[in-house]
Formats: structure tokens, C-alpha cells, sequence
């Protein structure tokens, strides 16, 4: 409910904006909205298919991944869900991800990294954290976030053009009481800094919703010592999933996309921009339980 208002806030700050600096009135910022919330309802729809295309997934053979499919249907008992379709990823970095808009209609995807390099106990770990992301519907809390920062970033997008081609902006004689000087310039500004607004916003949702999932996996096995394990895998691991990009970052375990050398002198701008917590933060959260 928070994510919801806080990136309805951020909508109407860019349709106060508009209206500032382009005059387009109520029924041209209505359209603009309808266009990008139907853009971004359809992303949310089908949210996972693009994510397991976007990421090269395919689906994961009973027989040739028995060993996965076995721990992803126990955990499942366990945690009382439905079992996700199964995805593998053909690459050599360990990583992996959940996707879909409800436990209905989720997917797990590892990459073959994963497989090769963890053992039983570790990779029960991992799955156990992804399966915890979809149970706490982490997943549509996530879908929810990507789809309304696409749908702010769209809003924004279309209004710089429409102002660069000089298209809907109002006269100075405009009796209709067009936006002042000082109200343009925070328009415009408002234009800038909204989508990153909601970007960063985005990603702190993000951390916590990863530090969450990391504990709760942690429940469905009984056994921290597993994803401690995996966790100090991933860290010292410095591969990078080569399907990746930022716009499915956020998905995987861990980030994975190139880290940032000399992660111990980064400032707090740049963990801003972070989508996961560092590992070492949440290896020592769960040595901890």
C-alpha cells in the first residue's frame, strides 16, 4: 500500500508538472496516463515470460534436473505453495531468480553456474530464498515497482518530447492562468528527477525485500548454515550473468551485473542505486538467527 501511494504521489507531482510547463489540460494528462498505465498493465501481465525471455530461461528437463525439481517440490511442501514452474539458465555465473505476478503463476530460473558449483545444502538455500520471495509476494511487489517506474519514466519521456517539439505549451497571454516562471522551472525540474525518484525508491524496496526473503528461506530449511554457505559462494564468485541487465537486476539472488571495485570505500549516492544489500550484510544477518 505504501509502494502504491508513494508512486501515485510521484504521478501526480509529473501531472502537476505537465500541466505547468506543456498547458495540455485535463484530457491530454488523462491520455498520457492512460497510455502508459496500459503499457505498464500489460508488462505486469506478463512480467514473467519477459523476464525468463529477457534472461534466456528455459524450461528445466525432469530427468536431466531431477535433482532440482525434487528440492524445489520438497520445499514446497514444506512451505504449503503451489510449485513454480522451472527454469535453467545456460550460463557459468551461479545465480538465480523468481518471477509472475502471484504463487499461481510463478517461475524459478537458475543458471547452470548454480548447479555445477553448489552442493545439496547450499542449493536448497538458494531455492528456499526464492521460493520465499514468492511466498511473501515479493514478486508482485517487485512487478509492481518495475511496471509503475515504467509508467512514470513513460509519462516523463513523453512530456520532455512533447515540450522539446513545442507542441501544447501555453502562450504568456493564456487566460486560463498558465504556470508562472518559478512554477515552470520546478516543472521541469520535477520532469528530471521524478523517474529517479521512483528508480531509487525501487531499489530500496529491493534491499529489504531481499534481506526478508534471505531470513524467510532460512525458515523453510531449518538450516542457516545452507545459505550462508551459498551466500559466501556468491561473494567470492566474481562471474556476471551475461543475459542480465538492469531492468531484470533486481530479480536474481545477488546482483548480476559487474560489481563495483573497492566496495568498501562506496559512498551512500551510490548505494542508492544498489538493488541488493551487500552479501557480507546479509551473511552476518543470518549468522545471527
Amino acid at each position: 500500500m505504501l509502494l502504491v501511494a508513494g508512486f501515485i504521489l510521484v504521478l501526480l507531482a509529473i501531472g502537476w508538472a505537465v500541466d505547468q510547463l506543456l498547458g495540455i489540460g485535463t484530457p491530454g494528462l488523462i491520455i498520457a496516463v492512460v497510455v502508459a498505465g496500459l503499457s505498464s498493465f500489460a508488462a505486469y501481465w506478463r512480467s514473467d515470460a519477459i523476464a525468463l525471455a529477457m534472461s534466456r530461461a528455459q524450461p528445466a528437463d525432469p530427468v536431466e534436473y531431477a535433482r532440482l525439481h525434487n528440492l524445489v517440490e520438497g520445499l514446497c511442501i514444506a512451505g504449503g505453495l503451489p510449485k513454480p514452474r522451472v527454469y535453467v539458465v545456460q550460463d557459468d555465473a551461479p545465480n538465480a531468480f523468481a518471477t509472475g505476478r502471484d504463487p499461481r503463476h510463478a517461475a524459478i530460473a537458475v543458471t547452470t553456474g548454480l548447479l555445477a558449483k553448489m552442493n545439496r545444502v547450499e542449493l536448497e538455500g538458494v531455492l528456499a530464498h526464492e521460493l520465499s520471495h514468492i511466498k511473501n509476494y515479493d514478486i508482485l511487489v517487485s512487478t509492481l515497482a518495475v511496471t509503475m517506474v515504467g509508467a512514470i519514466t513513460l509519462l516523463a519521456d513523453f512530456s520532455m518530447r512533447l515540450m522539446w517539439f513545442g507542441g501544447g505549451r501555453r502562450d504568456n497571454d493564456d487566460n486560463r492562468g498558465g504556470g508562472s516562471g518559478p512554477l515552470m522551472i520546478v516543472g521541469l525540474v520535477l520532469l528530471i528527477v521524478a523517474p529517479l525518484v521512483a528508480r531509487v525508491m525501487q531499489f530500496a524496496i529491493s534491499r529489504r525485500r531481499e534481506m526478508l526473503a534471505d531470513v524467510s528461506g532460512v525458515g523453510l530449511t531449518r538450516y542457516p548454515p545452507g545459505l550462508i554457505s551459498a551466500l559466501e559462494k556468491l561473494r567470492d564468485d566474481s562471474a556476471v550473468v551475461t543475459s542480465a541487465s538492469r531492468a531484470t537486476a533486481h530479480l536474481w539472488i545477488e546482483s548480476p551485473l559487474e560489481r563495483v571495485a573497492a566496495e568498501g570505500r562506496r559512498v551512500w549516492l551510490n548505494r542508492l542505486f544498489d538493488t541488493h544489500p551487500p552479501l557480507e550484510e546479509r551473511i552476518e544477518a543470518l549468522r545471527e538467527l
